[in-house]
């Protein structure tokens, strides 16, 4: 019974904490529980392994070693998984010295810099999602980061992919009208649409915003706009003369 019992609460704590995690990446606003749910499952396994020592070694003559035992190596281990972080994080700033507003890319993640923490990292995705990294994924990786110096002050740059039956010239056109009546675009200055030199068959938009606040939302309606276009069934004027 007593195993039934355990295997019962693992099955449970397994799928409830699975679950929790999923729905809490799915939004910016649920994202800030994300570490207060690994402090609740950190606590929930460590209750479990303890109530699992008591229903079947509670007889037993070396019971309180045992917990004592037990005791000790969740401190250390506790005490490890919060300090690699912050060890990690102290070689990670003394080798690469990340800047805010730089952009990482590595194998775990890419994106720009946002808050940089005592024992992690914050980026902010290409799809505007904030995502905390620790410094321990990301000291044995290479990676790049590309300095915020090599643009001009205030200078925003996107990137967008599109398929190859839209004319880069309809386009181009498009996004410029686009920028130019938006409300966060400084139309006195250039607005430029050009192919990527990294990224072969990415376009790079770049001109120049009012408030670098504005950033997620030009992104999402830069992006949004190219879809409507290769998504259109609608020709471009030249096709159509």
């Amino acid at each position: 019974m007593n195993t039934v019992l355990i295997l019962a609460a693992i099955i449970f704590a397994v799928i409830f904490f699975r679950v929790a995690k999923l729905l809490s990446l799915r939004s910016r606003l649920t994202l800030r529980y994300l570490p207060i749910l690994g402090a609740l499952e950190l606590a929930l396994w460590t209750a479990i392994i303890f109530w699992t020592a008591d229903l079947l070694l509670a007889d037993k003559q070396y019971y309180p070693y045992l917990i004592i035992l037990l005791l000790v190596v969740f401190t250390l281990l506790l005490v490890w998984y919060y300090v690699k972080d912050i060890i990690a994080g102290f070689i990670f700033l003394v080798r690469h010295n990340p800047l805010k507003g730089q952009v990482l890319d590595c194998e775990a993640v890419k994106g720009t810099i946002r808050v940089i923490g005592l024992s992690q990292i914050t980026i902010e995705t290409s799809q505007g999602q904030w995502q905390r990294v620790p410094y321990s994924a990301l000291v044995t990786q290479p990676l790049s980061l590309t300095s915020q110096h090599t643009l001009a002050p205030g200078e925003t740059v996107i990137k967008v992919k599109l398929l190859g039956n839209v004319d880069p010239g309809y386009f181009t056109r498009f996004v410029r009208e686009s920028l130019a009546l938006s409300s966060w675009c400084v139309t006195a200055k250039p607005i430029t649409v050009q192919p990527d030199l990294e990224e072969e068959g990415m376009l790079r938009i770049s001109f120049f915003m009012i408030d670098p606040a504005y950033l997620t939302m030009a992104r999402n309606q830069i992006v949004n706009l190219a879809e409507r276009i290769m998504t259109s069934e609608t020709e471009s004027p030249e096709k159509k003369t």
